[in-house]
């Protein structure tokens, strides 16, 4: 079985002394493992860095017997690239115990932008998937944790055995009820202020609960992992998509259903004759489109005859002059 155990240094020198006098076998990520100690620094100079958490260290233990040193060292590697691709890394392999082990030191500072390290409760939680699978694709065992969700005390555990129960597992009970509701901490928070008067407190990674008959917080992580920061944080993520996706499936919902007409649009849109609005305004406009073209005609006709009974009227009046003429003619 592999295990990892997590921490940091505030001289990389030190840690890097103590894990090369006893290697057996050695190798780094991107740096010269021979100089690791200078090549650290100076990137640490380069960037104004060199203060405050210099190194951080993974110790990786084999179970006894299932692998050699080398093996154990190019594992090492394997992990050190995953967990730090962008940082400077050094691999030490011990065989001093009866168990063989990787001292992995990480520079600080990054390589790229200069930025630190950042082991941090989510960091070491991927390191250890990282090493579980890295382990089993070399066919080597892992160990298999009890995940602890729930933790009881002594005196917690002895009050469950008689049937009764404590504060703190009143605040559990309050915490799982309302947390299936919230998408945020502070819809929790509020939450259980009102339904439960307990109160909340978030200082960084760190969530903490006060029972109402209770002058003292209690951390989340004392409780178990599910009433810890990550966890709910997850649990938050997934109430909120749920939401997200119900109130989408109710919209496609409203938007395919068809409209109904309610009573009093009907009877608006109706004319009391039973006709509807729409087919009234249609035939006003189909009979004030064809009048106009109606009367234009008209108009013209009229004139039209007009100006021939004008003709008509001078034609007359020479045959009847031209007439007179001839009969004059005649008497002369």
């Amino acid at each position: 079985m592999a295990t990892t155990k997590l921490g940091n240094s505030k001289s990389a020198s030190k840690s890097i002394n103590y894990a090369e006098k006893r290697a057996v076998v050695k190798s780094g990520h991107n740096c010269d493992i021979d100089y690791a100690k200078s090549n650290f620094k100076q990137l640490r100079m380069a960037y104004d860095k060199d203060n405050g958490v210099q190194a951080h260290t993974v110790i990786q233990s084999f179970k006894p017997n299932e692998i050699t040193s080398e093996k154990a060292n190019e594992i090492g590697l394997e992990l050190a690239k995953e967990i730090a691709p962008g940082h400077q890394v050094a691999v030490y392999t011990h065989d001093d115990k009866e168990h063989i082990h990787n001292h992995i030191i990480i520079n600080s500072v990054n390589l790229e932008d200069g930025k630190k390290y950042q082991s941090n409760a989510k960091q070491r939680h991927f390191v250890k998937e990282r090493n579980d699978e890295i382990c089993l694709n070399h066919g080597l065992s892992v160990v298999k944790e009890k995940t602890k969700e729930v933790r009881y005390t002594l005196a917690e555990r002895q009050l469950l055995e008689k049937g009764q129960t404590s504060w703190k597992n009143e605040i559990r009970k309050a915490v799982n009820q309302e947390k299936e509701k919230s998408t945020s901490f502070n819809d929790l928070s509020d939450r259980l202020k009102q339904n439960h008067n307990i109160d909340t407190k978030l200082k960084g990674n760190t969530l903490s609960f006060k029972h109402p008959d209770k002058q003292k917080y209690v951390r989340g992580k004392t409780l178990g992992y599910i009433f810890e920061k990550e966890a709910l944080e997850h649990g938050f993520r997934k109430n909120h998509t749920r939401e997200e996706d119900w109130k989408e499936f109710e919209r496609t919902i409203e938007q395919s259903r068809p409209r109904e007409e309610t009573p009093e649009h009907a009877i608006s849109a109706r004319s009391f004759d039973g006709t509807h609005e729409s087919d009234n305004q249609d035939e006003r406009e189909y009979a004030r489109n064809e009048r106009e073209p109606i009367s234009n005609t008209n108009n013209e006709f009229e004139q039209d005859n007009g100006e021939l009974s004008e003709e008509d009227e001078r034609a007359n009046a020479r045959a009847e002059r031209k007439a007179r003429e001839r009969d004059e003619g005649m008497e002369m």
